[in-house]
């Protein structure tokens, strides 16, 4: 039995293969039409762990290509199953692992929830993966610069990656700048606010005095009146 690398065998596929005999290891990635032939309609597998098994292990066998239907198992099953028994099932029981389901049920999530369209979604598992887990921001800038197709490749996606790493690297000393301008502002706030507040007593103070003076030259007044 050959195995693909990054995928692991079980138990019970190490069993079968031993008494299936040899079998020669899948492509990861397929051509355009067959791709174009993925099936969106998943039969309603229910609970049935062995069902799930089942249908996974032969849609793998038939090409690595279908494994955005393969996503939706997976995350149909992780929705369906009761508590443990996913874990359980790609542990022991999938011709993969833990990681390659995660990237498969990624890359499901990313075209069914609208980030990623199926026609454009990489004919690698892999590369879509790369795609699948941008965030918004450098997802929207990939769709921009055409990196979102059918036949992009996984060096397209690292130099991307690295051109808006080093970019985001580059702009650094401006966002330092920016941050210290930030804290000056705030100081000069803080300086203002407490030069109002002085102003408004001094204001206060001179209120109260000139209110008094008031007083008193009004009573001054009304003493010459009765004087005369």
């Amino acid at each position: 039995m050959t195995v693909t690398p990054g995928f692991k065998v079980s138990r019970s596929r190490t069993e079968l293969a031993r008494r299936e005999g040899p079998t020669t290891a899948l492509p990861e990635q397929g051509d355009a039409q067959r791709l174009e032939r993925l099936s969106n309609f998943l039969k309603d597998l229910g609970d049935d762990r062995m069902a799930y098994i089942g249908e996974i292990g032969k849609l793998w066998k038939e090409a690595q290509e279908r494994f955005l239907t393969i996503g939706r198992y997976l995350a149909r099953a992780k929705d369906r199953l009761p508590h443990g028994a996913f874990e359980a099932m790609v542990a022991d029981e999938l011709p993969f692992g833990k990681h390659v389901a995660w990237q498969l049920r990624t890359v499901a999530a990313a075209v069914d929830g609208g980030r990623i369209d199926e026609e454009d979604l990489p004919r690698s598992y892999t590369t879509a993966y790369k795609l699948a887990q941008l965030d918004d921001e450098r997802l929207a800038r990939a769709k921009r610069e055409g990196l979102v197709r059918s036949d992009v490749t996984r060096d397209d996606i690292a130099r991307f990656l690295r051109r808006s790493s080093e970019e985001a690297l580059g702009s650094l000393p401006h966002l330092d700048r920016l941050v210290e301008e930030r804290e000056v502002l705030k100081r000069q706030l803080r300086k203002l606010a407490e030069q109002q507040r002085n102003a408004k007593r001094r204001l206060s103070e001179i209120d109260s005095q000139l209110s008094g003076k008031v007083i008193e030259g009004r009573a001054q007044q009304e003493e010459d009146t009765q004087a005369t």
